[in-house]
């Protein structure tokens, strides 16, 4: 059995009848096209002591739900938002997962700090060749960076959706300050004598933004662009890329993201060759394997990648639990499958005996 954790109004609003809602339907039926029972909680409903809990048991050979409690399940898939926020409900996967419980998707909001992700990457032979130069953003980090690449890119630590970017680019007279935010750029220039007062200004919480070197992005018809690449676990427990789009800049110039106006192309092939589409990928297995090393539970990613002038390949941004707009998908059949392949693996009758590592 599989277990599937749910938000807790989603899970009260099912446990008093109300089943019908697009994520359960479709795990319903990835449940019964791999021939495996699941059930549906939340952590709220979650006894990490008695290691049990309430919620709704999907028998997928009589296509039949109840409400009953249950032994928790050894493989959990996470499907509450992004990342956990609820302090209770990390404690309690904590306890359960040094107990040989998985939970897979479930990542902190401490483990998705974009910096902390980078010095890890970057930190790695394998991957840190595909890293900008990104450090903690202050004043003096700032002018170093400026000087060095003639334009950098200011982003929260912890925000996605393209959200509150600034791009400082620095010009002959000066600097220009860009603010990205709701399909618009707004833009401040400024001598090179009053960044500081602008600086001041603007971040007064500098500790929660990061300062990455802009990588000069080719570009089609004018427009930068860029890649998302889903790199996940699949049912013979080997990453695979899924998806691969790219996005165009449009309303903003300096950034591709959906969210603030950029547009999806699908055929890649007006932008880039076979050889560098297969470079791509190969980087992103290569980032994926080496995140999983040190966060096992992540076993789905959105990786925003860039290709400069030059061909080489660079990893902007590693998104762990992507936002993405349908449930219906094979992005979510995907990681389903790996999740039921790992828990016949790990925990069929000949080896539920054994002991395993938790995830």
């Amino acid at each position: 059995m599989i277990g599937i954790v749910l938000p807790a109004r989603l899970m009260r609003n099912a446990m008093r009848g109300s089943t019908s809602h697009p994520t359960i339907d479709y795990y319903r039926q990835l449940a019964r096209n791999n021939n495996i029972d699941i059930c549906f909680y939340s952590m709220k409903q979650v006894s990490s002591k008695k290691r049990t809990v309430t919620g709704l048991f999907y028998n997928h050979s009589f296509d039949m739900m109840t409400k009953k409690a249950f032994p928790l399940p050894k493989v959990n898939v996470y499907r509450v938002g992004s990342y956990m926020r609820n302090q209770t409900s990390i404690n309690k996967i904590k306890r359960l997962r040094k107990n040989g419980y998985a939970f897979f998707h479930a990542v902190t909001n401490k483990e998705r700090s974009k910096f902390s992700v980078y010095q890890y990457l970057a930190s790695n032979p394998k991957t840190a060749k595909y890293m900008p130069d990104t450090a903690m953003l202050s004043y003096s980090t700032l002018v170093q960076m400026i000087d060095r690449y003639g334009k950098v890119y200011i982003k929260p630590i912890r925000s996605s959706r393209g959200r509150n970017i600034h791009v400082l680019e620095s010009k002959r007279d000066g600097f220009v300050m860009t603010h990205i935010a709701n399909f618009q750029e707004k833009k401040t220039k400024m001598a090179k004598g009053e960044l500081y007062d602008h600086f001041e200004r603007t971040f007064t919480e500098p500790e929660k933004f990061l300062v990455q070197q802009a990588v000069q992005s080719d570009t089609y018809k004018g427009k930068k662009f860029d890649f998302r690449i889903s790199p996940q676990k699949n049912k013979h427990g080997r990453w695979q890329i899924t998806g691969m789009i790219a996005r165009i800049a449009n309303k903003c110039e300096n950034i591709t993201n959906l969210d603030q106006g950029g547009r999806v192309k699908y055929k890649l092939s007006p932008l880039i060759n076979k050889s560098t589409k297969n470079n791509i990928k190969k980087a992103c297995i290569t980032i994926a394997k080496t995140i999983e090393a040190k966060f096992p539970q992540v076993i789905d990613l959105g990786l925003d990648m860039a290709v400069d002038k030059n061909g080489n390949v660079w990893m902007l941004e590693a998104n762990f639990r992507p936002y993405r707009r349908r449930i219906n998908i094979r992005h979510t059949r995907i990681p389903f499958q790996y999740a039921v392949w790992y828990y016949r693996q790990k925990f069929s009758s000949a080896s539920s005996n054994q002991s395993h590592t938790a995830i």
